[in-house]
């Protein structure tokens, strides 16, 4: 059991390591295409991949499926990537990407509230104290930068909109039949999302604008790049995430979210050059420590 945690433990690192290298790739590629183009791009990849693996090596009796798991399958890739994707994308184009950051990172509190008391996950006081001392490391990250922010009531809401989905997310694929394989789950996510966002991606571009979207993809590095995010960000990640959640449970698997910024301020230092400060590192070990807080377990509920 302890080994295949630690599996699980590895899986989860893994892909909160490629989700917050995403914010790396993603940002040189939002100079060439559209934040609607580039997920659509994503999804539309990632279904042609995944869809080939679950044919190839995960293949899934379609008509066994029932009614019930369908829907719950729609609506797992409705709350993400659709309604999360552009709620976190409107929500910074209006307002401070710090607040947005804050904002997120107590997605796992919500999470937290929902595995105690309606999944029944066994988590003691001082679980539920790791998730919010990573939260607190999250603010101690982004304090110098509260400084030069303005809020904006229109996106603070837009941002809680994503907390939201990631919670309605979060629900499903909690809910959703142990008996489906994760690159199943992933692929269907991703084929789903295909079609919500083919609509959007159609409307908001017009003929002229998506010729220019795929013209973007000839350019030095534009394919290569959204291949890397694909495989790794849409692909790999959510398979490792999924795999993880079945063994560990909803909240303990979830609260790795918040190490996303540590990655990304890591990987920002040395692509980038972007300055690590003090408030970075102590923001950092204050995650950490959450985060270890949240694994530990639960003494054993009693039966009386």
């Amino acid at each position: 059991m302890k080994q295949r945690n630690g599996l699980s433990y590895l899986f989860l690192v893994l892909a909160v390591s490629f989700w917050g290298l995403s914010f790396i790739f993603s940002k040189s590629l939002l100079s060439h295409v559209t934040p609607i183009a580039l997920i659509f791009f994503r999804v539309t990849l990632a279904s042609v991949l995944l869809g080939v693996c679950c044919w190839l090596f995960f293949p899934q009796p379609l008509r066994e499926i029932t009614r019930k798991e369908w829907l719950n399958l729609l609506a797992l890739s409705f709350f993400e990537p659709f309604l999360y994707f552009i709620f976190e994308t409107y929500s910074l184009k209006v307002t401070d990407a710090t607040i947005v950051s804050v904002i997120i990172a107590t997605i796992p509190i919500f999470t937290v509230l929902m595995s105690v008391f309606y999944f029944k996950e066994n988590l003691s006081a001082f679980n539920v104290f790791g998730v919010f001392l990573s939260v607190v490391g999250i603010v101690v990250m982004l304090l110098p930068e509260f400084s030069d922010v303005s809020f904006n009531p229109y996106g603070i809401l837009l941002a809680f909109g994503a907390v939201a989905a990631s919670v309605g997310y979060s629900y499903f694929i909690r809910t959703i039949n142990d008996r489906f394989h994760s690159v199943f789950i992933v692929a269907c996510q991703n084929v789903m999302g295909f079609f919500l966002f083919l609509p959007l991606f159609v409307l908001m571009h017009g003929v002229a604008g998506m010729r220019a979207q795929f013209a973007a993809l000839a350019l030095p590095g534009v394919a290569l790049n959204i291949v890397l995010l694909t495989v790794f960000c849409s692909a790999l990640a959510f398979v490792l995430y999924v795999i993880a959640l079945q063994k560990v449970g909803l909240a303990r698997s979830n609260i790795f979210t918040n190490l996303i910024p540590i990655v990304t301020a890591g990987a920002a230092y040395f692509v980038i050059d972007e300055k690590f400060t003090l408030y970075k590192i102590l923001g950092t070990l204050v995650v950490i420590a959450g985060v270890f807080c949240v694994q530990r377990p639960a003494a054993p509920k009693s039966l009386n």
